[in-house]
This record gives structure tokens, sequence and C-alpha cells, in this order.
């Protein structure tokens, strides 16, 4: 038996599914259950709300994973076996070949982002279980790539993980289809549904082929992630009990009628009538971003790719906002973080030698070194004893004190706080691709509607993408939705 759970923006599908884990663990061992996600983050919510409303371990619940993590868990494989970003390199020196930008996605694992088109192309061949020649051949060359020089990067791709006794994250899900026996559940769940591949739903059946009930969950309106192999398809033509959640408690009326307008241009969809929340929300749309008032409140800066998320860095860096990218700690509040610990020893709270140590990173005449190695590792130390003893040559002010800070960044630290910005937390204002932003929401956010060339091209070819990228970003929006135009023709149409 399978339930299908189709959650539009903010409809409160994590909340559904975790109410349904609820009755499920009532009546089922916990390690009967499976509960399988796109990312690791969703996969670890549904792991701590459990193991906090019935009292369990980690240990109780072996099948809340990610795909990725249940097949490598299954297989019994080690950290050692994986793949790493440095074997790319290392296959790239012995193939004289620079593989550019590789690095997974911590949290959705089994993305490989690579600037390489080649390595791209083969990761997307065997998400969709295709061989990457096909794929190549099927479309025409439409990726500009050369025939031979894929041929070859793919068979020495092959022979460097064997001869190293290596796999990659895809490599485990085609061993656990070879040859992995699945465990016997009552029932799976099964989030994030519209963003797995082909070779992922090929797992899904399997597991469903183990299991007395299977709850799968997604939305087909928010499939952002085919350019990595992604099938929404699959999850378009599943059959089963379906479930529309129809109450949205994030997106306000105005802006539910913009992100209404774009998705209903999409042709292969679920159709889907849900309504917004009571509140009207606010729409307005600028040539700049300059125009936003971003000096107060919590804010989203969306854009399509990394080329226009540079830009919109520069000038907030340059108009001293305080912000970060996705999953990055900005270096002012690393800073800050040594300056209230300083302000701790200028009031006489000792402090542990790793802090102090820390600290003396940003001075340089201000200390002596030499003098800190007959520090204990284990001890705190206040400021006197750190003078007298172990080369502290200064109690002044932070911006003093830390002379080997710029200018620079003094300046802006001081603006900040001027500002009223409290660097001890994380930054009001968030800036992220689209993509890069997926399930987060915020009072307030900025859409940039410009698109690169490569970008801009797609969307004339299929313009359904597209369109479904930008209403994950309009949906964002809790309160205000501000859209900037694009400079040029190459821009999305809102």
């Amino acid at each position: 038996m399978r339930k299908i759970i189709y959650g539009p923006p903010g409809t409160g599908k994590t909340y559904y599914l975790m109410n349904e884990l609820e009755k499920v663990l009532q009546k089922v061992e916990p390690s009967k259950i499976g509960y399988f996600t796109f990312s690791r983050n969703a996969a670890q919510e549904g792991k701590s709300r459990a193991m906090d409303k019935f009292n369990l371990t980690e240990k109780d619940l072996p099948y809340f994973r990610t795909l990725h993590s249940f097949c490598f868990n299954i297989l019994g494989l080690k950290k050692e076996n994986v793949m790493q970003e440095k074997d790319y390199r290392d296959l790239g020196r012995d193939l004289q070949i620079e593989f550019e930008g590789i690095r997974y996605d911590h949290d959705h694992e089994g993305v490989l982002h690579s600037k390489d088109p080649y390595i791209s192309l083969i990761s997307l061949a065997r998400n969709k279980r295709m061989s990457p020649i096909d794929l190549y051949n099927q479309n025409g060359n439409s990726y500009n790539l050369t025939y031979d020089k894929l041929d070859i990067i793919n068979k020495e791709l092959y022979r460097y993980k064997k001869q190293k006794g290596l796999i990659d994250y895809i490599d485990m899900l085609e061993k656990f289809l070879d040859k992995g026996e699945s465990p016997k559940f009552e029932v799976i769940f099964v989030d994030e549904a519209q963003d797995l591949s082909l070779i992922q739903w090929d797992i899904v059946k399997k597991l469903e082929k183990n299991s007395k009930q299977s709850i799968i969950a997604g939305d087909d309106d928010q499939a952002i992630y085919k350019w990595n192999g992604a099938d929404a398809d699959s999850f378009i033509n599943l059959e089963g009990e379906k479930v529309i959640l129809q109450q949205s408690y994030r997106v306000p009326q105005k802006i539910f009628n913009v992100a209404n307008n774009i998705i209903k241009k999409v042709k292969n969809r679920v159709e889907k009538n849900w309504v917004p929340k009571e509140d009207l929300g606010e729409v307005k749309y600028h040539w700049e971003i300059d125009k936003v008032d971003l000096s107060e409140g919590e804010w989203l800066i969306l854009a399509r790719t990394n080329l226009f998320l540079e830009k919109i860095a520069y000038y907030l860096d340059q108009n001293d906002f305080y912000f970060q990218r996705r999953n990055s700690t900005p270096r002012v509040k690393n800073i800050y973080s040594l300056i209230e610990n300083w302000n701790k020893l200028r009031e006489g709270i000792p402090l542990h030698y790793n802090d102090y140590k820390k600290i003396t990173n940003k001075m340089s005449k201000n200390v002596d070194l030499k003098s800190m190695k007959h520090m204990s590792k284990e001890d705190f130390y206040d400021m006197d004893t750190l003078k007298e003893k172990y080369g502290l040559k200064t109690d002044d002010e932070w911006y003093i004190a830390f002379d080997d800070l710029g200018d620079h960044e003094i300046s802006k630290i001081q603006k900040l706080i001027k500002k009223g910005e409290d660097l001890s937390k994380d930054p009001r204002i968030k800036i992220s691709t689209i993509h890069g932003v997926k399930g987060n929401e915020r009072d307030n956010v900025v859409l940039i509607t410009d698109l690169s060339n490569a970008a801009y091209y797609k969307y004339l070819d299929n313009p359904d993408d597209e369109h479904r990228l930008f209403y994950v970003g309009v949906t964002r929006a809790k309160k205000e939705l501000n859209i900037i135009y694009a400079k040029t023709e190459r821009g999305y149409d809102i």
C-alpha cells in the first residue's frame, strides 16, 4: 500500500510526515521503520523528532538516513572507501587535465558539483541509469564535448577507482541494487521525492518490495535538481492514495498570486489546489538592489547563479552590511568572538589556553610568541599572568591590541557594531543561489531575475525548469518579496 503526499510551499509537509511517523511508532518497532530523505538535514530532523517524542536513541532508529547513507551502511562500507574531492584532483594529474571546482554537497549526499563538463556529464548519465556515451549520443553533442575525451575520462575514472579500491556515491546505489539485501520493513517514508534520480527511484522500488506500506512525500512543482539527474516525472506518474496539503502557513496572498502565475506555466505537473495564509504580504519591483531597504529584518537574497551573487556580495560588503553566504561563517563573526574573549580578559575573567592562542593569531608586535611555549595547554590564564610571564605586551582595546588586523577590517567591524548588528549571532542577511536555499524561508526575500547565457538558453529550450526554480525562489518569502528586474533581455520574466 502506497500513500503519496503532495506538499506545496509552507503547507507543513514535514509536520504532516512527523504526525504520520508518530502514529506508526505507536504500533511498530522503530527498527521496522525506514525514513529516507534526499538531504542529511531532513533525515536528522526526522530522527531527532522521533527520539524526542518517544525517548529513543540513535541505535533504535538505524534506518533514518539518506538513501546513500542507507546503502553505505547495508554494504558495510567505510569512509576511507569513498572517493573524495582530492581523488578527482589526483586523477586529473594522471590525465594531465585540471578538474576544476569538484565538490560534494555535504547536505544533499551524492550531489556532485563540478565545473568540469565531462565529470558532470558522467555523473548525470549514471544518475539517469545510462552510460555517459549513450547520453552523449542521445543529445547530439549539445554539451559541446569531445567524444574521445569523454570516453577516456570515463574509462580512466573507472580504472582509478578499481585500482585504489574506491567507490563514489553512485557506486553505492548501484552495488546495493546489484547485491544488497533490503531489510524487511513495516513502513518506509520517503521525503523530498521530487528530487530523486532514476537510480534512487530504483532503490525506493526495491525497498517497497520489502515493506508493507510506503509513504512518499514531495512536491513536483519544486523539482529543481534535474541538472543532477532528478526525475520529477517518476514522482508525477506515481500511483497510490493521494493527499494534497492545501493550507500554506508561510506564503501570503500577494506572493501566492505571483507564485501561482509562474507555476501554472509548467506543462507536466500534478494540479494542486492550495491556499495562502490570510496575510496580504507585499510584492515590490525594483531596477536596482540599492532601492531595497535592508537596514532591518531577516533577509534572503537569491540569484540564479553564483555569477550574480558575487555582484550582490560586493554591494553588501561595500555598504557595510552584515551578511553570510550559504553555510559559511562570516569572517567578521569569527573575529568578533575573539573580541568578546579579549574583553573578558580585560574584565578579569581568565581564558583557556586555546581561546587565548586564537587571540594571539591577530597580534604581531603585541605578543612574544616564544614565551607561550611555557604555557600549559590545559590551564586558564588571566591578563596579569599573561603580561608578567607569557609575553603579552598590551591590555588596550581590541582595535589597538589586535595589531595584525588591517585597518579595513577594524573599520568594518566598528561600523557594523555602531549600526547595531549583533555580530555574535548569524547575520540577518543571507545570500544564496535558489538551488542552495530550498527548504529555507525568511520574512523578506530579494529575487534577482538575471540569467547567465547558459541558463537563458536552457530557459528558451525548456522553460519548465526555470519556472520551477523561480517558483521556489518566490515562495521562500513569508512577508515581503522584492523582485529585481534583469539588466538585459536575458532575464526571467515575472
